[in-house]
């Protein structure tokens, strides 16, 4: 249960800076979905954005956060409540190392085709085993999940501002996995080894959960990623 070097000294860093919701049964609008995915139809389809970030953080050896980790980060970017400034995060600031203007990009489309895939009710596949006691650095769930905490804290506030205690209870299987928090109560459940492992089975869910805590109709306000 040990995050990458990578996550260790990003995600933990900025846990030590801060202390099950019904779903939601409608879907969005036909209007709404068509708008977006006409929008993002080629950063969907285009395989080159993948490979423009993979090479770029390997170029940058092996303290710079592998492709299951970006993944993770974001997947909670996408999930996640939408600030003022939401749709221009500073990569380079959160990820502690240079990222071009080519590499940002391919991250915000990225990040878009996640957006369009939880507006349209299909599930996020993880590119990792949804195993939490698989260990294989940088690769595996654990990985994912410490990735994924860093995408929580890029906006941090937001996440709690109005439903803390679903929020919490929501990533508490992120928190868990990752192994970022050390905590006796989740030292004590990671050793139940078959409730860890149900909810790591549960995280694609969980995002989706997340998802629509954030952007459901009740939220009052439009999903991520739908204004022109």
């Amino acid at each position: 249960m040990k995050p990458s070097t990578w996550a260790e000294t990003v995600s933990s860093k900025r846990a030590d800076q801060t202390s099950t919701t019904g779903r939601w049964r409608r879907g969005p609008s036909i209007g709404m979905l068509a708008r977006h995915r006409e929008k993002t139809l080629l950063e969907i389809t285009n395989p080159s954005l993948k490979n423009t970030v993979r090479q770029h953080f390997a170029s940058l050896g092996e303290d710079a956060p592998t492709w299951t980790e970006i993944h993770g980060m974001l997947c909670a970017l996408a999930a996640g409540p939408q600030g003022d400034d939401d749709s221009r995060v500073d990569y380079a600031h959160e990820l502690e190392m240079p990222v071009p203007d080519e590499v940002a990009s391919a991250l915000n489309q990225l990040r878009q085709r996640l957006v369009t895939q939880l507006l349209s009710g299909e599930t996020v596949n993880l590119p990792c085993l949804l195993d939490p006691y698989q260990e294989e650095d940088g690769q595996d769930l654990a990985s994912w999940c410490a990735g994924f905490m860093t995408g929580v804290f890029v906006n941090e506030s937001l996440w709690y501002e109005h439903d803390e205690e679903t929020v919490v209870n929501l990533l508490l299987p992120f928190i868990l996995i990752s192994g970022l928090d050390e905590d006796e109560e989740l030292d004590a459940l990671w050793e139940n080894t078959q409730v860890v492992r149900q909810m790591a089975l549960g995280i694609p869910e969980l995002i989706e959960e997340l998802f629509l805590c954030f952007h459901g109709p009740d939220e009052g306000g439009e999903s991520q990623g739908t204004s022109e």
